[in-house]
């Protein structure tokens, strides 16, 4: 009997569902065939209209071009993608093209608005578009398209797009080396950016978006580039600018060959950042930094005094490093110049050479000078060529030297409790309860500055080593 019963509700269930999924079905044809109908406040919006807007108030936009009118372009939207491309012939217009469908309701049913304005005073041309806010998208796409006539290669255009989600997309390829006086896009939500032109900006780059892509796909010319952003993945071809500014949280940075006249400052919480060849300086002005930073080849100066866990490492610094972690590693496979590289249990790998052939000449005075300091890690250290000062410094870690034979080294030991045990080819020193130095050397009265106070030394070569105490 008790079976009976749940089957017969079930079979009322499941009709009910049937029902409810029947009268859905019918309401959403309804809604899909008749766009406008309401249905408990409900309806279906559909906007595919493209328009071109060449007038603005009572003159033609193609006007304001040719007379020189036009300063300032400021695009608005709530979501859409803005692309400049260029026509072989045709007017300066915008284009734009809806692909809006879905449910929305009633109080959202006339939202969709286009206007487009001229203000002579500051000579701006502006253009908002707005969509509505649906309930259901399906597509929710708005492709706005600055139209420039082939003809007009080098403009003094200001062009600002400001989203809620979107992308800027610059350049066809009759685009290639077009030139205009800056350009910025600032979005609240994720939105990509893509520079597809041999592009030079006379001015600035500035992009301010919190997540998404940034794609620079060919090479950037310009004067300040600004990014901004909290995890976007960030790829460039060459660049060559005046100053570069990147502030972000952990995104993801890969960038071929970097010419910067004053500073590349990069600030960042954690992620990555690999560099071809950069010619310039590398700076981080903030107090924490954690992040993997790779380089193939530095022409400059690479001053991160906060790298406070990041794995940082380089083919070949010709200038400058001054470098000071906690936890990470730094690897210089081949340094010129002067080096100031401190950590507290990172690992530390240096090929040190001389300078001679590096290109500037304002370290001359310090040519040479090596600091190398650590804590509880480990310093790895190969001396190729003649140094001037050499200072290496551990509390409690590990040293090894690998020197050239032509070298004629002085090693100054000190400790702040205990004497290491000192052994050389020909000679040792005091007997000492903790830490160990091991050598072999040399050639010429330069000296290298040896302080370990619990830590191992080892220097490895087959040549006569002074030691003073």
């Amino acid at each position: 009997m008790k079976n009976t019963v749940s089957k017969g509700i079930l079979f009322y269930v499941f009709m009910l569902i049937a029902v409810a999924l029947g009268v859905l079905c019918v309401i959403g044809a309804i809604l899909i065939f008749s766009p406008g109908t309401e249905i408990f406040g409900i309806s279906y919006y559909v906007n595919h209209t493209s328009q071109q807007i060449e007038f603005v108030d009572d003159d033609r936009i193609d006007d304001l071009f040719d007379r020189g009118q036009i300063d300032t372009i400021n695009v608005t939207t709530n979501y859409a993608n803005m692309s400049i491309e260029t026509r072989k012939y045709g007017f300066v217009e915008f284009v734009i093209e809806p692909t809006l469908t879905g449910l929305m309701t009633n109080e959202n049913k006339d939202t969709y608005s286009q206007t487009c304005s001229y203000d002579r005073t500051t000579k701006t041309l502006s253009l908002t578009v707005l969509a509505p806010k649906m309930l259901l998208a399906f597509n929710d796409s708005i492709d706005v398209v600055l139209s420039v006539p082939e003809s007009i290669r080098d403009t003094n255009l200001n062009i600002n797009f400001n989203t809620q989600s979107g992308k800027l997309y610059l350049g066809n390829k009759e685009l290639d080396n077009y030139t205009i006086k800056s350009l910025s896009m600032t979005a609240e939500n994720s939105s990509t950016v893509i520079l597809g032109s041999h592009t030079k900006i006379s001015n600035d780059i500035s992009i301010s978006i919190p997540s998404g892509n940034i794609n620079f796909k060919r090479d950037i010319t310009a004067n300040i580039i600004n990014i901004d952003s909290n995890s976007a993945k960030i790829e460039t071809k060459n660049i060559d600018a005046q100053e570069i500014n990147i502030d972000t949280e952990s995104s993801s940075i890969k960038m071929e060959n970097i010419t910067v006249e004053t500073n590349f400052n990069y600030n960042a919480n954690r992620g990555v950042l690999m560099i071809t060849k950069l010619n310039g300086n590398l700076n981080n002005s903030e107090d924490v930094i954690i992040s993997n930073i790779s380089i193939g080849t530095v022409n400059g100066e690479v001053l991160l005094p906060g790298a406070k866990s990041s794995d940082i490492k380089i083919d070949e610094l010709n200038g400058k490093g001054t470098i000071s972690t906690e936890s990470g590693n730094v690897t210089i496979k081949e340094a010129k110049g002067i080096l100031w590289v401190t950590t507290e249990s990172g690992k530390i790998d240096v090929n040190i050479n001389t300078m001679t052939d590096l290109d500037t000449t304002s370290y001359n005075e310090e040519q040479g000078i090596v600091n190398l300091e650590t804590q509880s890690g480990t310093i790895n250290i190969n001396v190729a060529n003649l140094l001037l000062k050499n200072y290496i410094k551990t509390t409690s870690g590990k040293i090894n030297c690998n020197i050239s034979p032509e070298l004629n080294l002085i090693i100054d030991y000190n400790c702040t409790n205990n004497a290491p045990t000192l052994s050389t080819g020909l000679s040792s020193g005091e007997s000492a309860n903790q830490g160990k130095i091991t050598m072999g050397n040399s050639g010429t009265d330069e000296n290298i500055d040896i302080t370990n106070e619990k830590g191992k030394t080892s220097i490895q070569d087959t040549y006569v080593v002074k030691t003073t105490k």
